[in-house]
């Protein structure tokens, strides 16, 4: 565990020493480095393929926030939130009415998570579009502000979110904890700072009022409290930065501090504090490390299995009568994030390996359609579902690639590897089909004029003087009061 200086010219540690008048000697620590990042990064200053991954991210959590519209969840959600009232200043998406910047981030931000359709960033095993994107949107309305600004906020706290994900490493996601939660908030907290264009002192003490509202655990996977994870990691963000505003304090050295926040969220693990500043603003996460789309509604630790079993199925004609068992080998890794064997219901089957291998067989796809009560309860799946064998075993690590054997009926096996998932950032999907999932999630609330106009808004986001026009658009019913 290093808490020593890093000597050296660069932001390139967790602490550096510098020469300060008459050769007395000074720290800045890790916290005062990100901050300092925060305030001084400007639209101009991040490369052009930031911005463009940026787009397509923020494309896609728009679409997932308009199809989690739909869910009953997400009903409750906005529901509690009109009746909690406040200043109509942010849109709450496909609600038809305005409320207060951290109620509207709270919404979306849990509709977006919904569907569990939203991006994945592998760094931080977290989920980073639905925590920014609806702090950015909110504060983004409420000031009136360009898509420039949207772009870089949320680019900013993307690469914060990222670098102290990088950090703490898994040790923190093993503990429990849930990465979009616990990081989210602190890249919403910056990003939401960066809107506000808070300066130094304000930025640090938004970051330290964050590191005390973050908390979420894994356990509530497959329920609605892990899609309500993102939306309180987008408030929390607004918040933070609102009180901070104001003159709000916290401490101002919360990422290395002893019971700072690298040392409470690091599951018990070493951590090297100097990652978190380690090339912070030069190669850009969003680049460096990417962000993955999924193409298939459910935790993306399924998505592997889930690439191989559609491609047995393509290729030799099958269906759900020619099987007679299936195998998934994976790492043990899998199993602690996929805990719903006999799953009941939509969220639960998200979590469920056996049932996205037996909705694959009985379906052909695996689709929007295919997470419903309903389909999770239906005699032919949970028959299927429970063929489906699902091992582990010792030495596999996620690095390996996923296995799924199909023994068929007639005395066959077939079987196909998968390493690197559709969507990944190593694997993307193309434009033409992020543009077709985007299409398909606004199709549940937009009309198809509405789509359009929206996808053409997103792809010149940078030209957008008023984000507002967005907003409006994506608000709907135009019940604006």
């Amino acid at each position: 565990m290093r808490h020593g200086p890093f000597r050296g010219e660069s932001a390139a540690g967790g602490q550096v020493d510098h020469i300060h008048g008459e050769g007395r000697l000074f720290r800045i620590g890790a916290t005062e480095i990100v901050t300092n990042f925060i305030v001084r990064t400007s639209y101009d200053q991040i490369p052009s393929e930031a911005v463009s991954s940026a787009k397509r991210a923020i494309l896609d959590g728009l679409g997932c926030i308009l199809a989690g519209s739909q869910e009953s969840l997400a009903r409750i959600v906005t529901g509690h939130v009109k009746e909690m009232g406040g200043t109509p200043e942010a849109t709450v998406i496909a609600g038809g009415f305005k409320t207060s910047a951290p109620q509207a981030a709270l919404a979306n931000g849990t509709m977006a998570h919904a569907l569990d359709y939203d991006d994945v960033a592998m760094a931080t095993l977290g989920h980073p579009t639905v925590a920014l994107l609806p702090a950015v949107l909110a504060l983004g309305e409420t000031g009136k502000l360009c898509g420039k600004d949207a772009l870089a906020s949320y680019i900013i706290g993307f690469e914060v979110m990222g670098k102290i994900g990088a950090c703490i490493g898994f040790g923190h996601y093993g503990w429990g904890w849930h990465a979009t939660v616990t990081l989210g908030t602190m890249g919403a907290a910056a990003a939401s700072a960066r809107m506000l264009r808070l300066d130094t002192h304000q930025t640090m003490m938004t970051l330290g009022i964050a590191a005390s509202l973050a908390g979420g655990t894994r356990q509530n996977f497959g329920t609605m409290t892990k899609p309500l994870h993102a939306g309180n990691a987008a408030r929390n963000g607004v918040v933070a930065s609102l009180l901070a505003k104001k003159g709000f304090t916290a401490d101002e050295a919360i990422l290395e501090s002893p019971m700072g926040f690298l040392k409470m969220f690091c599951g018990g693990a070493e951590y090297d504090v100097a990652k978190a500043t380690e090339g912070l603003g030069t190669a850009f996460d969003i680049v460096s490390s990417g962000v993955g789309m999924k193409p298939y509604p459910c935790c993306l630790l399924t998505h592997r299995c889930i690439d191989a079993i559609l491609h047995l199925i393509k290729e030799n004609g099958i269906g759900a009568n020619d099987v007679e068992r299936v195998g998934c080998r994976t790492s043990e890794f899998l199993p602690q994030v996929l805990i719903h064997s006999r799953p009941k219901t939509a969220l639960e089957g998200k979590f469920s390996m056996q049932y996205c291998m037996a909705i694959a067989l009985l379906d052909g796809r695996v689709g929007l359609k295919q997470f419903t009560d309903e389909k999770v309860l239906g005699n032919k799946a949970q028959q299927l579902l429970k063929r489906v064998e699902y091992v582990h075993p010792e030495g596999l690590t996620p690095l390996h690639p996923d296995v799924v054997t199909i023994r068929l009926k007639d005395g066959r096996e077939i079987s196909h590897e998968v390493a690197i998932g559709k969507g990944d950032s190593r694997n993307p999907m193309t434009e033409e089909e992020l543009t077709a999932k985007y299409r398909d999630c606004a199709s549940f609330v937009l009309p198809p004029e509405g789509v359009e106009k929206s996808l053409d808004m997103i792809s010149r986001l940078e030209d957008l003087n008023d984000i507002t026009l967005l907003m409006h658009l994506l608000c709907l019913k135009g019940e604006i009061a």
